[in-house]
């Protein structure tokens, strides 16, 4: 746990530099939060979304599970296999607009509402040198979602989820 600590850490200070140069590269997005991660765990199931909390332009540092013990609220775009990772967050979405998620690595990822994925409108890799791996916009209505990773190979990975028009 240590260990995973001290990871964190030094890839907290990595993202925090990278970051000048995300918002140079793509002005016209709001990425600045990437400097300043904080630490979120994955819910493993519904019950545990009320402490997996993502806040809408806050970057956050987030740990994953091994996707195998994961029960996800919807069946996932790709579920991944048996060493894989994923997990699950709360969002609240407070203005109906477009919304941008920027990863550090490249899980699947479904944003879902009432039952149903929404669907996003652009996919695209993050900014050169950014430690952002690909970024997916989505049109969202205010409301409760549930962002789920899935079929990723890393454990942990950095995460913003941005309003962007």
């Amino acid at each position: 746990m240590k260990k995973m600590m001290l990871i964190g850490l030094i890839l907290v200070s990595l993202y925090a530099k990278e970051a000048q140069c995300i918002n140079e590269a793509q002005p016209s997005t709001d990425l600045s939060a990437w400097k300043s991660l904080s630490y979120v765990r994955a819910a493993q199931s519904a019950n545990d979304l009320p402490h997996a909390v993502i806040e809408v332009a806050k970057a956050s540092f987030v740990g994953l599970h091994s996707t195998p013990k994961v029960s996800y609220v919807a069946r996932p775009t790709n579920e991944g296999g048996a060493v894989s990772y994923g997990g699950m967050f709360k969002i609240e979405i407070k203005q109906n607009g477009l919304y941008r998620v920027a990863l550090g690595n490249a899980s699947w990822l479904d944003l879902i509402k009432d039952g149903k994925a929404a669907q996003s409108v652009a996919h695209q890799e993050g900014p050169k040198d950014s430690g952002i791996r690909k970024m997916v916009d989505y049109p969202l209505e205010t409301g409760v979602y549930t962002l789920q990773l899935s079929a990723g190979g890393d454990s942990t990975t950095a995460l913003l989820i941005t309003k962007i028009n």
